[in-house]
């Protein structure tokens, strides 16, 4: 009988094909212009990562998981903003960071790196 692979485990393993697939162009989706609300703007009273309903939302123990996957150390992770996943620790290379990423996405969208 063979061995089944987990479904954390095959999403790891997709998920930067995934991500490599949105970034290129396509002929199913074109980039929103610039003058239209999209879910990616940041208004005055803050950054918004998503305006999805939290039932799309990728589980929190997974993104953590994901993150690590990348490189990060975390030291606290949590839900910033009513909209994004906040990741506080350090990066591949050591160094001290704040990383939010999109929830439904699981993309980066902000990185601040301590000097």
């Amino acid at each position: 009988m063979k061995p089944q692979i987990p479904l954390l485990a095959s999403l790891l393993v997709l998920l930067p094909t995934i991500g490599l697939a949105q970034t290129g162009t396509s002929a199913r989706t074109a980039p929103a212009p610039a003058t239209t609300s999209s879910a990616y703007t940041r208004p005055a009273g803050g950054m918004v990562c998503t305006t999805a309903a939290r039932t799309e939302w990728f589980p929190e123990d997974e993104m953590r998981l994901l993150a690590q996957h990348r490189g990060y150390r975390i030291k606290t992770f949590k839900v910033a903003h009513n909209s994004c996943y906040e990741v506080y620790g350090y990066d591949r290379h050591g160094r001290i960071v704040e990383a939010y990423f999109d929830p439904v996405t699981t993309r980066l969208v902000r990185e601040n790196i301590a000097q």
